[in-house]
């Protein structure tokens, strides 16, 4: 065995002992994973079915008429369709066996093709304003949960995942648009014609329509079986290819580490291995699906000729006043009628109950908590910068406090350094200080004002932001920048970009400050687009300016040059920086040190070092 074998043999092996201890329905992990995305995915059983259906025919409310006009002459269409057969049959006992009536067919006939024609033209208007209304209603499902994901806290976010947020409103609503367009009108149709056909097959003749229910418990178990067969085929091929697309997805995002490493070959003995699963599964899905219809049709055949069979039999036997050879003709095309919709239904059944399901995980966005449901009323008409922390007590979740009983304060124009071990609450502070989550409690105030009571857009937009792990959006270079101030101009935008130290590597760009910024920024260094939120910072002109972690991500020369348009751009505003490279917040008016949740030291560097606390141990393990 070759050693990148033995590898892949370990890491499959390591994999198995993975999925052995890890539970798959551990939320923790869906969110670990950013809720998975369910490419391509499974949609869950949805867990009430009649909530669900009722608040998507509230959403259908404002086109109720139009949509009970549809059915109304939806059904009248069907049930002329089904009056066919009968005409057929009183065609071949009133007017061709007994005595050839050429006038009398001639009426029946252009009966007929008026009612094959009438049903045509209705249905297919039928489906043109019902998909119609259903995109309307799709819209309007979609706008609303884009909406409330605009307003949802950012607790929603990073309890949900980012994946399985945007699978609910792409796939999910996918999954429910098509139940609004195409199955309303595939079941009340298939419904219509399946208890249609019955009635008139047993007003034709009673006996025959016996024949044809005699064949029917067999065709409902064999369709039963073979749709749990299917069910389970298609559920092991979603698996297969969401564990599919995970290896392509961590392929190609970690690329380069898979170069660097020479690891070509276990990804793609892994994604052979996968592939293989896929293959099968997906050809046990389709085998098993594809037997349902043949079935249909054989039986389809059976019956036909048994119900012909049966009624020659009978009509020899008992005569013409038991069995006529126009019922025989018009039950036998009942029958035909009758089976094909069991089987449309049947299959309609699941993806039906998908839809379904998908509804409830939109809704589930759409009823999700509305952050600024129960948002302050106060407005900020001078905004000073005073800020206050006052026996602060927080908790991510119940029992587990993160901060406890923070007490510090900060004047207008001072710049406070926050500082301690990875994990120790220095970001959850100034979370709490934009109100992305709400404290337990203890009071948070703003030039004297508890920022509860203050709005939180009036909150939020004097307070600038630049965070360790920058995010840029699909769009120019230009266009991330100006997002920081949508009334500046280009002049202002170069300037804010030469403060921060952008502009020199944005003007080598191969369109300048017109370059495209893919999404995420994935065409820049992670500096790179540090410079660029920090620009974007820059030309929002905060009256509070919060710095964590800043300059992280560029080397010590490009550090020393954002420092000082840090500098240039703090003074006279009250600023927050938190670092853990002790030498950029030197100059600090004060420095907070937060260790496992608690405020244990603050005070000047000088006054620090000099106690010779934490802090001190902190100084001397990085310069000493």
């Amino acid at each position: 065995m070759s050693a990148d074998e033995k590898r892949i043999l370990t890491k499959r092996e390591l994999t198995e002992k993975l999925k052995k201890t890890i539970d798959p329905t551990d939320p923790r992990l869906q969110q670990a994973s950013g809720g998975g995305g369910r490419r391509g995915g499974i949609a869950p059983k949805p867990k009430n079915i009649r909530e669900t259906v009722k608040r998507l025919l509230s959403y259908m409310g404002a086109y109720k008429f139009a949509i009970f006009a549809i059915l109304l002459t939806l059904v009248t269409a069907t049930l002329l369709s089904l009056f066919i057969p009968i005409l057929f049959a009183t065609a071949l006992d009133d007017h061709i066996l007994v005595d050839f009536n050429l006038e009398g067919v001639a009426r029946i006939a252009f009966l007929i093709l008026l009612f094959a024609a009438t049903n045509s033209i209705i249905r297919f208007f039928s489906r043109f304003i019902m998909v119609r209304i259903s995109q309307k209603v799709i819209k309007r499902i979609r706008k609303d949960a884009f909406d409330k994901l605009m307003r949802a806290p950012v607790s929603f976010f990073e309890e949900k995942g980012s994946g399985d947020i945007v699978s609910r409103l792409s796939n999910d609503v996918e999954l429910v648009s098509n139940s609004l367009g195409q199955m309303v009108i595939e079941v009340l149709n298939s419904s219509v014609i399946i208890f249609g056909s019955l009635a008139l097959m047993f007003y034709l003749n009673w006996a025959l329509a016996l024949v044809v229910l005699f064949f029917i418990p067999l065709m409902g178990l064999f369709t039963l079986k073979i749709s749990k067969k299917t069910r389970k085929g298609f559920k092991e091929q979603q698996i297969h290819l969401a564990t599919l697309n995970g290896i392509i997805e961590e392929n190609i995002s970690g690329l380069s580490t898979v170069k660097l490493y020479n690891q070509e070959g276990p990804f793609i003995e892994d994604f052979r291995h996968e592939n293989d699963k896929l293959k099968r599964a997906g050809f046990m899905a389709q085998f098993f699906a594809g037997i349902v219809m043949p079935f249909v049709h054989f039986m389809n055949n059976v019956i036909f000729l048994t119900v012909i069979a049966v009624g020659a039999v009978f009509h020899i036997a008992f005569g013409v006043a038991f069995v006529s050879i126009g019922q025989i003709a018009g039950v036998s095309q009942y029958a035909r009628q009758f089976i094909m919709p069991i089987a449309n239904l049947a299959q309609l059944f699941n993806a039906l109950m998908q839809g379904i399901a998908g509804a409830e995980r939109v809704f589930e966005v759409i009823d999700a908590e509305d952050e600024y449901a129960l948002d302050g009323t106060r407005t900020i008409e001078d905004f000073q910068g005073d800020i206050a922390f006052e026996n602060v007590d927080f908790a991510y979740e119940e029992g587990v406090k993160v901060l406890e009983d923070i007490t510090f304060a900060a004047q207008e124009g001072d710049t406070i350094a926050i500082v301690g071990p990875t994990g120790g609450g220095k970001t959850t502070t100034i979370k709490l200080l934009n109100r992305f989550y709400e404290i337990m409690t203890g009071r948070i105030a703003i030039d004297g004002i508890d920022i509860k009571d203050i709005r939180k857009d009036e909150l939020r937009k004097r307070i600038g932001i630049v965070l360790q792990d920058t995010h840029l959006f699909k769009g120019s270079v230009f266009a991330n920048i100006h997002y920081g101030n949508l009334d500046a101009s280009e002049e202002e935008v170069i300037r804010a970009s030469k403060l921060s130290g952008a502009h020199d590597f944005i003007v080598k760009l191969p369109r300048g400050y017109d370059t495209t910024v893919h999404e995420g920024g994935q065409n820049f260094s992670q500096g790179e687009r540090q410079l660029i939120s920090i620009a974007r910072t820059i030309l929002s002109n905060p009256a509070l300016l919060i710095l964590d972690e800043a300059t992280s991500n560029v080397d010590t020369r490009t550090e020393a040059k954002i420092q000082q348009s840090m500098e240039l751009l703090m003074e006279g505003r009250t600023a927050i920086v938190i670092a853990h490279r002790l030498q950029t917040i030197r100059r600090a008016d004060k420095i907070l040190v937060i260790h496992k949740g608690r405020l244990i030291e603050e005070g000047t560097h000088e006054e620090l070092l000099a106690k010779e606390g934490f802090y001190h141990s902190l100084y001397r393990a990085q310069f000493e």
